[in-house]
């Protein structure tokens, strides 16, 4: 079912949502996900998706150094 990101908004108002779980498979075919705050959801986050800004080291783990 696809929602309009107003109807999506109004329902994450309505049910006093407070974070947004994004799931979606990587390159590989991987199932990841991602959990948003409340206050980074908008309407342009909706309709045009985040960038993600993980730093990775060079052996290919996360960074827990950010620069």
């Amino acid at each position: 079912m696809a929602n309009s990101p107003q109807t999506i908004l109004s329902m994450i108002k309505t049910k006093e949502v407070k974070f947004v779980d994004v799931r979606f498979t990587d390159p590989r075919g991987k199932w990841q996900h991602v959990t948003f705050d409340l206050s980074m959801v908008d309407e342009d986050f909706l309709t045009n998706g985040t960038m993600s800004t993980a730093r990775r080291s060079p052996a290919g783990r996360p960074s827990m150094n950010p620069t």
